[in-house]
């Protein structure tokens, strides 16, 4: 019987509580079912309104939830960073979902590696586009005693091209991930996550939500620590060396 079904629980148990300031939405999940807390904060996500198109940021040590990844694929892109050496649902390495790293500052000046060393740019090269895989992993292969990535957190937000300059006839427009919320807690998104007792917490502070977003960008941004296992086959990001 999972923790959360018992008595002294079912009171918490997929009822979310109301936290922070009146009428701002933010909400706690305690006891069992919390990964159903991410879902539902999900589809609040694809169904909102919005002049961008949906798409998050995030990491966990282990993901196998199909709720969670058909949720996933519904956005328009996502990264997810998980522990290397943790399996997940293949379908999840879908190309069309690939992350556009121009989309975060953190990660603009960075660009895949094939052999190991970072691109060299001329004076009139473009900085680098290229999609982020969907998945990304970090951390050491072998299994034991290792460091790990633990933290289980999803920020959720828009892409939209905004344009920068003193006029509209003098402008740059730049494709931005401007993230509008930020999900954290205990649970990984498993499916044995839902027998224990964890909590989650959703929260838009605006100030929040940007440490948040830029804590995942320098997790997404890891180099591989254990170039020997490349689990995912992907090249590492490295920074480019501009002349």
């Amino acid at each position: 019987m999972a923790l959360g079904d018992y008595e002294a629980f079912r009171a918490w148990s997929g009822k979310p509580r109301a936290w922070g300031p009146e009428g701002s939405g933010w909400r706690a999940w305690f006891g069992g079912k919390v990964v159903d807390g991410l879902c539902e904060v999900l589809d609040e996500h694809l169904a909102a309104k919005r002049r961008g198109r949906p798409a998050a940021i995030g990491c966990v040590p282990w993901l196998d939830s199909e709720a969670v990844v058909d949720r996933l694929l519904g956005l328009t892109a996502f990264c997810v960073v998980v522990d290397k050496g943790t399996s997940f649902p293949g379908r999840l390495l879908d190309r069309e979902k690939g992350f556009p790293n121009i989309a975060l500052l953190r990660l603009r000046d960075m660009a895949p590696s094939d052999d190991g060393s970072a691109p060299v740019l001329g004076p009139w090269s473009h900085m680098p586009e290229h999609e982020l895989g969907p998945v990304r992993a970090v951390g050491w292969h072998p299994p034991g005693r290792k460091p790990l990535l633990h933290a289980k957190m999803l920020v959720l937000g828009d892409l939209a091209i905004n344009a920068y300059g003193p006029d509209e006839d003098c402008c740059i427009e730049e494709l931005d991930f401007e993230p509008r919320a930020v999900w954290w807690g205990s649970a990984n998104w498993t499916r044995r996550s839902q027998s224990h007792l964890e909590v989650g917490f959703v929260c838009d502070d605006p100030v929040l939500v940007e440490e948040a977003t830029e804590f995942v960008a320098t997790v997404i941004a890891l180099p591989d620590a254990d170039q020997r296992h490349l689990v995912l086959g992907a090249p590492d990001a490295l920074c480019i060396n501009a002349l």
